[in-house]
C-alpha cells in the first residue's frame, strides 16, 4: 500500500476518534447548574467526527482498490509556494480574530486567501470576499446564534 494514503488515512481516523471521545465527554459530563442547548455541542462533534472517520475509512478502502494506477505527481515551485501563502494567511487569520473580531477578520481572510488562490482581479476578489464573509455572518451569527468573537478592539 502507498504509505502516503496510508498515513492520511490513520490520521484522519486518529483525529475522527480524538474528536468522537471530545464530544461524547461533552454530552456525557455536564455541570447540573448551566442550561444547555438540547443538543448541545457534543452532539455536533460527536456527528462530524463519525462522518469524519467514514471518510478516513473511504479513502482507505478506494485507495486499496487502485493502487496500481497511482502515479507520482510532480509539485511545482507555484504549488508549494500557494500552500505556504495558504499557511502564512491562516495564521493571520488566528490572530486577527482575537483583536478585530470575526467580520472583519474573516473579511481580511478571504481577501487574502482568493489572491493567493489565484484571483487576480482586486474588483471580483472584493466582490466574492464580501459575499462569502456576509453569507459566513448571516449563516453563523444571524441563524445559528453563534457567539462569535467581536475582537479587542470592538468590545
Amino acid at each position: 500500500m502507498n504509505r502516503v494514503v496510508l498515513i492520511e488515512g490513520i490520521l484522519v481516523i486518529a483525529f475522527s476518534l480524538v474528536t468522537m471521545a471530545e464530544g461524547l465527554r461533552l454530552i456525557i459530563y455536564k455541570d447540573p447548574f448551566i442550561l444547555y442547548d438540547p443538543f448541545g455541542p457534543g452532539s455536533y462533534v460527536l456527528v462530524l467526527s463519525i462522518g469524519m472517520m467514514i471518510v478516513g475509512i473511504v479513502h482507505l478502502i478506494r485507495n486499496l482498490r487502485k493502487l496500481p494506477d497511482v502515479e507520482k505527481v510532480k509539485e511545482s515551485r507555484e504549488m508549494r509556494m500557494q500552500l505556504f501563502g495558504s499557511i502564512i494567511v491562516l495564521v493571520l487569520y488566528i490572530f486577527l480574530i482575537q483583536i478585530v473580531g470575526y467580520v472583519a477578520a474573516t473579511l481580511v481572510f478571504c481577501l487574502l486567501e482568493f489572491r493567493v488562490a489565484g484571483i487576480s482581479s482586486w474588483r471580483i476578489n472584493l466582490f466574492a470576499a464580501l459575499i462569502l464573509a456576509g453569507a459566513y455572518y448571516v449563516i453563523f451569527i444571524e441563524l445559528c446564534g453563534m457567539l462569535l468573537p467581536k475582537g479587542i478592539l470592538f468590545k
